[in-house]
């Protein structure tokens, strides 16, 4: 039997409030701060004091995916991902890591918001920052009401399911599913291990998808892809979610 060990690979250099970060807060007057990293970058003791130390307010909250507070993953995309509304009651959100995907996922939580704030990118080993602001995510808005367009005419629906433990919602895509056909729609559920959207194409018929695994499928994955496709959130009650996007351009 195989035996799965894990092990925490966490980044084992001192985090702490470098100068260019911090004439960044003062230059834009930051008086709260919505603090997030990526588990490898976790370890922010000194940071948040020094933070402190500078009359900031940090503002922490718990992803309801992760195991730890302040930890966030790419699938955190919804308003409601999170226990406490941090993004809301601060003045800026910082996340602490390196790469694009996380906190992407802080812009795409907002896109209900009529602001969305900036995320101020804490690189610690390259020390830079980066602000991930509303372009990064103008595309996928675009193509998100489109395809929520699309899907309220569709009268054929294939519906995404994926058998990887965690991301397996097999049992709501079979109410999906029902809720679909008493809608007066024709649905279909597609299993498979790994979704490849690029075989969408030979199913002719679907006039549109619902993803049910990973959201970021339904977000990021869509701008590659002609067929229109949401997640499984907005698939109840796609007019709704359309119009709650509807004042973005």
């Amino acid at each position: 039997m195989t035996e799965i060990i894990f092990i925490d690979a966490k980044w084992e250099g001192e985090i702490k409030l470098e100068k260019k970060l911090e004439d960044y807060l003062n230059k834009n007057k930051i008086k709260s701060l919505a603090l997030f990293a990526s588990v490898q970058f976790s370890d922010v003791n000194n940071l948040i004091k020094e933070i402190k130390n500078k009359n900031i307010k940090v503002n922490i909250t718990k992803a309801k995916r992760t195991s730890k507070p302040m930890q966030i993953l790419g699938c955190d995309t919804y308003h409601d991902s999170f226990d406490l509304p941090v993004l809301d009651e601060s003045d800026a959100i910082l996340y602490v890591g390196d790469g694009y995907f996380h906190p992407k996922a802080l812009l795409l939580a907002q896109i209900k918001n009529k602001k969305i704030k900036p995320v101020i990118m804490w690189n610690p080993i390259s020390k830079v920052i980066q602000i991930l602001d509303e372009k990064i995510i103008q595309e996928q808005i675009k193509r998100y009401k489109r395809n929520l367009k699309m899907f309220i005419s569709a009268d054929t629906i294939g519906i995404l399911v994926t058998i990887k433990p965690g991301q397996n919602y097999f049992q709501t895509a079979k109410r999906l599913k029902e809720f679909l056909e008493k809608q007066d729609k024709k649905a279909y559920i597609f299993i498979d291990n790994n979704l490849d959207l690029r075989h969408l194409e030979n199913y002719p018929f679907i006039k549109a998808w619902v993803n049910t695994a990973c959201p970021r499928i339904g977000t990021d994955d869509i701008v590659n892809i002609k067929q229109p496709l949401i997640n499984l959130k907005e698939a109840s009650n796609p007019v709704k979610a359309l119009e709650e996007l509807e004042f973005r351009n």
